[in-house]
């Protein structure tokens, strides 16, 4: 079969890895290279090499590929409004002479990724790459997308043994997982599996999917809600959902799920589909909340800065070093195409630090390197959150940066640009 090899940044690496198209047999997992907290285990790659680009995936059939609800995972701050945007700027990016068609589009925040799973399956995009730096949700993906029967069986025989009879049982169930650990000298194969059954139950359990300690099982533990600790558990629906992932894995479309963080995902990308930089790869970036990631990422954003402060914070944004290494990464060393989503704060914009720029500001030593120097559009979305940790459900607004053709990125009443922004709206 006709393929681009996937090249590995530390090791040679030839096709033998991309195993043949089908989800019935899981991968071998070996023990190197694996995320792993108190709480999981997820491996570096579905398998142990990362996964080569068929050049002519097959097709997607499945019947959820145009359907409104695609993604297994509830997520909190789940940005689902913001698909259609991004599919559209896509669409005329594609048609762009400096762009041309899309072929892989990467998510380093996968999340629920609703986005990914909704413009690869109306042929936005030909191709998705999943990454996630919390081995939860990476386990989860990696085990829907290569063990998709076996995770369907075991999310059936959860719900038939734990969740259907009531509420006792499901409750001690939701407490089993919460404080559920690898044991020592557990096959890595077998640790992953049992992780993304964790994710999975504690995700469809627990209020808005949260997978961090402090929320608790929906209905509460005594169960006097009348929406009770399985009421977003559907069993056929969940199976239809996986099933799908199973199929982008299958045919393609789905070419790999990574557990690493932002940084050696945008880094292994450039490195390992080297052949689709800069024109044909796009990265789509929806990155925690500045203000209340702790409370509801099992993995916060800010656990990933190491470095020392060297200039004051921005005033009222205590501890926001992560961000601002992301944002000196797209701004100074990205080497193709970036979307980037964030809930709207004046600060982002006010700040050298974060996206004050207009204009990407490489080094001459990264100019040399293929980094563009292009123009960053700006605008603002209005979008309704359903787990935003707000007190209501109005509407709030997002952020939008990209480095797709400025050209191909409108302003009108739906992408509105931010001179059209007055004093209410940024709030």
């Amino acid at each position: 079969m006709s393929m681009t090899t996937a090249t590995q940044p530390t090791a040679e690496c030839t096709g033998a890895n991309d195993q043949a198209l089908t989800s019935a047999h899981p991968p071998q997992v070996s023990l190197s290279a694996r995320g792993v907290t108190a709480g999981g285990i997820a491996t570096r790659h579905i398998s142990d090499l990362p996964r080569g680009i068929h050049i002519n995936p097959a097709a997607i059939t499945h019947p959820l590929a145009l359907a409104r609800y695609q993604t297994p995972m509830r997520y909190p701050g789940a940005k689902t409004g913001l698909s259609p945007v991004i599919g559209m700027l896509l669409t005329a990016a594609s048609q762009h002479r400096t762009v041309g068609s899309i072929d892989l589009l990467v998510e380093p925040f996968a999340g629920g990724a609703s986005t990914s799973l909704r413009l690869v399956g109306d042929s936005t995009v030909q191709r998705v790459l999943l990454a996630d730096a919390d081995p939860l949700v990476a386990a989860f993906w990696q085990v829907a997308a290569a063990e998709t029967d076996a995770l369907i069986t075991r999310m059936r025989a959860e719900h038939e043994q734990y969740v259907a009879p009531g509420a006792a049982g499901a409750v001690k169930r939701w407490d089993y997982w919460r404080a559920w650990s690898p044991p020592p000298g557990i096959r890595p194969s077998i640790a992953r599996f049992e992780t993304a059954v964790k994710c999975l139950y504690l995700n469809r359990t627990t209020f808005s999917g949260i997978l961090h300690g402090r929320a608790g099982p929906i209905g509460g533990r005594a169960q006097t809600s009348a929406y009770g600790i399985g009421c977003r558990y559907s069993p056929d629906g969940l199976a239809d959902r996986i099933a799908y992932v199973g199929h982008l894995y299958a045919t393609g479309r789905l070419i790999d799920v990574w557990c690493m963080d932002w940084r050696d995902t945008l880094d292994n990308t450039a490195s390992v589909y080297k052949t689709l930089v800069p024109d044909h790869v796009v990265a789509y970036l929806d990155p925690p909340y500045l203000r209340k990631s702790a409370k509801l990422y099992n993995t916060s954003f800010e656990e990933v800065a190491r470095a020392p402060r060297t200039v004051p914070a921005p005033a009222g944004w205590p501890n926001t070093l992560a961000h601002e290494q992301l944002a000196h990464y797209l701004t100074h060393k990205m080497r193709y195409r970036w979307l980037l989503s964030y809930d709207y704060d004046s600060d982002l914009l006010a700040s050298c630090l974060l996206y004050g720029r207009n204009r990407m500001n490489p080094a001459a030593s990264d100019r040399a390197d293929g980094v563009k120097s292009w123009r960053i559009s700006k605008r603002v979305v209005r979008l309704t959150y359903t787990a935003a940790a707000r007190s209501s459900r109005n509407g709030a607004n997002e952020l939008f940066l990209t480095t797709l053709p400025s050209a191909i990125v409108p302003a009108n009443d739906s992408i509105r640009s931010l001179d059209r922004l007055d004093d209410s709206a940024r709030s």
